[in-house]
């Protein structure tokens, strides 16, 4: 496949998270230019987080908004010698969470067909009773899910699980931007953020005439406030999803 030929896809993920993204690219001829905007980082358990953890018996669900938020989630029951109870259910946010999950062999029964935390919670809200809900999430995450469920009746726990944090931007990957992008992918409004806030104007405004993809909604949102237009979202955020919707837009 060579519907990429001669182009350069701008990936905003770290190495290890936008592995797939890149084959898919490189597999339709694109040129990948890895500049990672954003890097997480653990963070322990305190009291109240520990306590947390040793009650989970008496949590009915267990939402997960992204990725990250399964990986340290499940980090710190191991670090804690738990394992989740049997009767808990789980929702996700979207394919890419439901697949961290799934290579646990665990089941979700909660995905919203549009993926951001307040279309999952209205899908909970919609389709099951009230309950007391655990949402393990990044120290800075959004309020989204937990205040739409609140509202609700719902009783939503937050747990921070990690934090995210500008990665550092070196000349080179300014220097790799500026050489000109026609694709830009964005997976979270951290990223957009972070990346924006470090770059020159010379680099900018290579962004500003590229394809620039969002993830969901709330990428689109972080976009638009830096002053970059959102492509479409995809139809699913899945690697294949993201490079198709960027192959319609280059034409």
């Amino acid at each position: 496949m060579v519907g990429l030929r001669g182009r350069r896809v701008l990936i905003t993920r770290a190495r290890a998270q936008g592995a797939k993204l890149a084959k898919a690219i490189e597999e339709h001829g694109g040129e990948v230019v890895w500049v990672p905007a954003i890097q997480t980082v653990a963070l322990p358990l305190d009291e109240a987080g520990r306590e947390i953890l040793q009650t989970l018996g008496r949590f009915r669900w267990v939402a997960f908004t992204s990725e990250n938020s399964a990986k340290h989630f499940f980090r710190l029951l191991k670090d804690e010698g738990l394992k989740l109870p049997e009767h808990l259910r789980l929702a996700s946010v979207g394919p890419a969470t439901t697949r961290e999950l799934a290579v646990r062999d665990l089941k979700v029964e909660a995905q919203p067909q549009t993926f951001s935390g307040l279309d999952l919670a209205k899908l909970l809200e919609g389709k099951h009773p009230p309950g007391r809900l655990l949402l393990p999430r990044a120290k800075e995450g959004r309020d989204d899910l937990a205040e739409h469920l609140t509202a609700s009746g719902w009783e939503v726990v937050p747990l921070a699980v990690y934090e995210t944090r500008p990665a550092p931007i070196k000349p080179d990957h300014v220097w790799a931007i500026e050489q000109g992008v026609d694709a830009a992918l964005f997976a979270s409004p951290s990223a957009v953020k972070a990346l924006w806030d470090a770059l020159p104007e010379t680099a900018r405004a290579v962004l500003r005439k590229a394809v620039c993809q969002p993830i969901g909604p709330t990428t689109a949102e972080a976009m638009r406030a830096v002053g970059l237009t959102p492509a479409p979202l995809p139809p699913e955020s899945t690697a294949e999803g993201l490079v198709k919707a960027i192959l319609e837009r280059l034409g």
